[in-house]
């Protein structure tokens, strides 16, 4: 993908063997994040790392990809199906109410840093923020083992 106007949060980098021709010039956030790009977190996990903004994170992937030294990974992190959110919400208004689907809607937010897509690896952190809000523990539980079967099963 080497369009990085759109959201880029999402995406995995790795370091790459570089045929460089000459020499490159890399500030220290650029080095710091060229060690970070692992193959395995997105962006948006390595921009936390480094506390620095995603608008910042952009110029500095488009600046290590010009010189070769890095490559995008092609598989991508599998996201929670919207289904999967509508679910949830419908099992969280038996117990919350119609403030349900605001509950996840706020939650999916938090979770993902303003997107509305939830990486399936942050399924069980979703859960936990969501279970934090219900005051009965016997009903807490019981959302909490019941989201995490689903989780399982899709």
């Amino acid at each position: 993908m080497d369009d990085l106007s759109s959201d880029i949060s999402n995406l995995i980098y790795r370091r790459t063997v570089a045929a460089l021709k000459g020499q490159v010039s890399m500030s220290g956030k650029m080095l710091e994040l060229l060690m970070l790009l692992d193959g395995r977190t997105n962006l948006r996990g390595v921009s936390q790392k480094m506390n620095i903004r995603m608008s910042d994170m952009r110029s500095y992937i488009s600046k290590l990809k010009a010189y070769g030294v890095i490559e995008e990974v092609q598989e991508r992190i599998a996201m929670l199906d919207p289904k999967f959110l509508g679910y949830m919400a419908g099992q969280l208004s038996t117990i919350a109410g119609p403030i349900a689907q605001v509950m996840v809607e706020d939650a999916v937010l938090e979770i993902s840093g303003g997107t509305s897509n939830i990486p399936k690896n942050k399924a069980a952190e979703l859960i936990e923020l969501l279970g934090r809000q219900i005051p009965d523990e016997s009903q807490r539980v019981g959302f909490i083992q019941n989201m995490l079967k689903k989780v399982r099963d899709i």
